[in-house]
């Protein structure tokens, strides 16, 4: 088994986006150098890997050297490697400007043999190296990159050599990266810092990833399946943040067996003994046998006692003062083992404990864990509770697995308080092991059903809170109020609200209630914010928007932060579809009490939702995107699912397919994965969207073949199918038949459900306005249910709108069809085909831009190959210039100009800036992947070797305007 590597670099957006700009940089002649920065295992090797992949992807050149720790180093030995390789893949070619130099490179290049006299100096081998690569990047038109890497053991000639070529590539087609570790107290590295003071080199450091990012890394080294909470948490622990850590853990549990894979999900054994990597684990052992006996001993109890050093703690147990104890520890910290800094002494590195305690062997840790934890319960009960995981070790270590279970309990509990669902789950799924049988296990699973019920696992809590309920029926006098029968009928209603079935929500709340009757204000209040969202799901809007009213007032007298923001979260849904300032404002207040409190899950559920107002007013995803970040972190897997839908909504907005169909794929997984419900249909509707947008009929029937038995009725999935699915794959093809009959069938289901607003709607009263009909009672009827919010639909409406008035020749048409094209801009797609619909309107009534529109409509069909629109235009363009070509001094410059749609033309214009492909990405709302395939079209129709030639060919086309 190999190990189990991450496919994507996760948290380098910034050290990445300053690379690939220097890449680009390169690429137009313009060289940079940069050092890389950063510990042992933080990923900067990975990083200049992705580096060169990306160079050569692109047509470049990378050549790679790298320094090694011997006790005598080679000179030139990166600079040589990376000659060698080059030369063997034949990119290196004699030119006439390195061949004064051939005699000097002889040491470094094989062929290059050297002249009578030889010996040059490092100046004239830095010179010739320089030449090579030069040489190599102006053969190549996307330059050259040269990687050297772990510079802290490079000799002082390659050092020299470096320094020489940072102050000389600046004009030159060559971007040279050369990375380091700045905790190596050697004079290479101070001798590479001070080029950086001097700002001949720009320095990126690379940090740790944080608790976020490295369960993020961890989700994707494990792919598709489920990661199991107690891995996320151990590696989120243990890793360090270390990007090199997070693998190799992930690779130990796979190998011992802690981690398995079961029917395709990953199933986690005994997944809180770390197997730390093999070369770490020998390094920590070898300085561990060079201490004293009594820094050792001392070291071992630590260990037992967590990652934290506690003199005072320490002095205890091994009966001596802490000024004692303090110098034992000094020989530790400078083996490595510990840090210290003004906080404390800590373990460097949480796997050195696991090492430390590993070692011993399992009689004698027993013994000492005891005589530990003795002395821990006489002097300080509080350090049992200030990390109860060590402390839950310390006692199973000691044999006493109870008081394990009692402490991770309360682990759990303080977690789930702060809605840290992982860390949650991972207490309570160790605890359920320790008290398996015993009287204490019944209390853990009812933690434990709470806590998946918040993190949407519903393919788990139904069966582990019918078990629970049967077994506190069947357990006398433990639950005489019905407390706790009513809590685990509000977890289970909450998971079937997860997974959008109603009529078993409302049978769990029913029950929630006959548990306490009125006595339980606070249950009664969660219970009737449940009861509000039942309310909105069954299109039951009058009934939801009182109990939602309830559930707030009742939240703001409980002075309970939690469930206020469960009653702000059902307010604003409740409102959204009425008024969505009334929404955001909901929204908004629901993420400030739950930030101010510390409910991470119900943070990230109030950004979800405050995503849903950016997208109905076609804003950005930096919400949406925080929200998924925190869901992932804290292990809220039904938001995470919710924040991927939207960012896809958000593509559809943005007229981003890969965007849409990268977030639908990713919430199709989750939903699956925890058989989320209506979200699984709703993720496969929006994947066909995507499809249909492209004209992709197979991809729609797949992705339609799987959601239509889901759906089950449900009026807005319904609508979305034949509004936003078939119908605009019909208008993809100029199929305007199908598309006005599948219209018809998503207005008819509008009319009699006011389900939530599907923006496609709109284009069933812009065609019935463009066959004559009076759009007016229908824009009314839609905009009283407030559909017009959805900014798409608004504009549709209003070109509809402009139909109407130009046919009663009122010259208010123009500047009507004026507004709808402003709001269609984003979405190129959906703009040709309004314009292609309403321009022969225009055309026959004698107003607007009808030949202008048909042009625009005409570059963007036949740019994403929609050769039936894009042939019905053609002929429409001919018909109104009746039947000639127009031709002219110029022609073929504003032939090129004319060829470039409209998105293209606004990349054209932000290459000219200067932006790199990520900065126009963020500018436009788009993938960086989509800016790059716009960039490469653009060179291919202006005819431009690079981006400099094409920001040049931008100012001529501007001044030329």
């Amino acid at each position: 088994m190999g190990t189990l590597l991450c496919p994507e670099v996760i948290g380098r957006t910034v050290e990445w986006t300053a690379l690939s700009t220097a890449l680009d940089a390169s690429a137009r002649g313009a060289g940079s150098a940069i050092l890389l920065t950063g510990e042992a295992g933080v990923g900067k090797s990975r990083l200049v890997r992705e580096l060169r992949k990306r160079c050569v992807d692109r047509g470049g050149v990378a050549l790679l050297g790298r320094a090694v720790d011997t006790a005598t180093p080679t000179p030139f030995r990166p600079l040589s490697e990376a000659l060698m390789a080059a030369h063997r893949s034949g990119v290196v070619a004699d030119a006439p400007d390195v061949e004064a130099f051939r005699a000097a490179l002889a040491p470094l290049l094989p062929g290059y043999q050297a002249g009578p006299g030889s010996g040059a100096s490092v100046l004239q081998v830095a010179e010739g190296f320089l030449r090579v690569v030069r040489s190599i990047g102006q053969r190549h038109d996307r330059g050259v990159v040269v990687v050297l890497e772990d510079l802290h053991w490079a000799d002082a000639e390659t050092l020299a050599v470096v320094e020489y070529l940072a102050d000389n590539v600046v004009d030159q087609p060559v971007l040279l990266v050369a990375t380091t570790r700045p905790d190596v107290g050697q004079e290479s590295v101070r001798s590479m810092l001070s080029l950086v003071d001097r700002r001949a080199v720009t320095r990126l450091h690379l940090r740790r990833l944080t608790t976020a990012e490295t369960v993020q890394m961890t989700r994707r080294c494990l792919g598709e399946a489920t990661a199991p909470a107690e891995v996320l948490q151990l590696v989120a622990d243990r890793a360090d943040g270390l990007p090199f850590f997070v693998e190799e853990l992930l690779t130990g549990l796979r190998s011992d067996g802690s981690l398995t894979q079961e029917n395709g999900q990953w199933v986690a054994g005994r997944p809180n003994k770390a197997v730390a990597p093999a070369t770490f684990a020998e390094s920590v052992r070898r300085r561990l046998e060079t201490l004293p006996p009594r820094s050792r001993r001392l070291l071992i109890d630590a260990a037992l006692l967590g990652r934290q050093i506690d003199v005072d703690l320490l002095a205890a147990i091994d009966g001596c003062d802490r000024g004692e104890v303090g110098e034992a520890l000094r020989h530790p910290v400078a083996a490595g083992l510990l840090a210290e800094d003004e906080s404390g002494m800590r373990f460097r590195h949480a796997l050195t404990r696991d090492v430390v305690t590993a070692g011993l062997r399992p009689d004698d840790r027993a013994a000492r864990a005891k005589h530990v934890l003795g002395v821990l319960r006489e002097t300080s009960s509080a350090a049992l509770e200030a990390d109860g995981v060590a402390a839950a070790d310390l006692a199973e270590w000691a044999g006493d697995g109870g008081a394990a279970a009692e402490l991770l309990l309360a682990v759990a509990r303080r977690a789930l308080a702060q809605g840290a669902l992982t860390s949650a789950e991972s207490a309570l799924r160790r605890a359920s092991r320790l008290t398996a049988g015993s009287s204490g296990e019944l209390e853990v699973l009812e933690s434990l059903t709470e806590t998946m019920a918040l993190a949407g696992r519903v393919d788990e809590v139904f069966p582990l809170g019918l078990d629970v309920l049967q077994r506190i029926g069947a357990a006398a006098g433990v639950d005489p109020e019905g407390r706790r029968r009513a809590a685990i009928h509000l977890a289970l209603a909450r998971s079937a609200v997860a997974c959008t079935d109603w009529p078993r929500a409302t049978g769990h709340l029913d029950e929630a209630r006959s548990c306490v009757g009125d006595d339980d204000p606070r249950l009664v209040a969660r219970v009737t914010a449940v009861q509000a969202v039942v309310a909105a799901g069954e299109y039951r809007p009058a009934d939801s928007s009182v109990l939602a009213a309830a559930a707030v007032e009742a939240a703001e007298s409980s002075a309970d932060p939690n469930l206020l923001c469960e009653a702000l979260l059902v307010r604003g849904r409740c409102t959204r579809d009425a008024d969505l300032a009334v929404a955001e404002r909901a929204f908004e207040r629901a993420r400030d009490v739950a930030r101010d409190a510390g409910l991470t899950h119900l943070e990230a559920r109030a950004l979800a939702e405050l995503g849903t107002i950016d997208f109905n007013r076609a804003g950005g995803p930096e919400r949406l995107e925080e929200a998924r970040a925190l869901a992932r972190a804290c292990g809220a897997s039904e938001t995470e699912a919710v924040a991927e839908q939207h960012l896809a909504v958000l593509g559809w907005n943005h007229d981003d397919i890969e965007v849409m169909l990268e977030h639908a794929r990713a919430a199709i997984g989750i939903a699956r994965r925890f058989r989320l419900g209506m979200l699984l249909p709703s993720a496969l509707i929006l994947e066909a969207c995507a499809h249909a947008v492209r004209g992709d009929s197979d991809g729609v029937k797949r992705a339609l073949a799987e959601a239509t038995p889901l759906i089950e009725g449900d009026p807005t999935q319904t609508v979305a199918l034949h509004a936003q699915v078939r119908a605009t794959c019909a208008l993809a093809h100029d199929d305007l038949e199908t598309a006005r009959a599948e219209l018809a069938v998503a207005m008819a289901i509008v009319r009699s459900s006011r389900p939530a607003p599907v923006p496609m709607v709109g284009m069933a009263v812009l065609l019935s306005a463009v066959d004559g009909a009076d759009p007016a009672a229908v824009t009314h009827e839609l905009r009283s249910m407030s559909y017009h919010q959805q900014q798409p639909l608004s504009a549709l409406l209003l070109a509809a709108e402009a139909v109407a008035l130009g046919r009663a020749a009122d010259p208010a048409a123009a500047a009507t069809m004026a507004q709808a094209t402003a709001l269609l801009r984003p979405q190129p797609f959906l703009l040709a085909v309004c314009l292609r619909l309403v321009a022969p309107c225009a055309a026959a009534d004698g107003w607007g831009d009808p030949a202008e529109w048909l042009r625009a409509a005409q570059e963007v069909f036949e740019e994403r190959g929609l050769a039936e629109p894009a042939r019905s235009v053609t002929i429409m363009r001919r018909q109104l210039s009746g039947g000639r070509r127009k031709v002219g001094p110029g022609t073929d410059d504003r032939r090129v100009a004319g060829a470039i749609t409209l998105r293209e033309r606004e990349v054209l214009g932000l290459v000219a800036e200067g932006l790199p492909n990520r900065s126009i990405a963020a500018r436009l709302y788009l993938s960086p992947r989509t800016v790059e395939k716009h960039v490469e079209r653009l060179l291919a129709k202006t005819g431009t070797a690079n981006r400099a030639q094409l920001a040049t060919y931008a100012l001529r086309q501007s001044s030329r305007s």
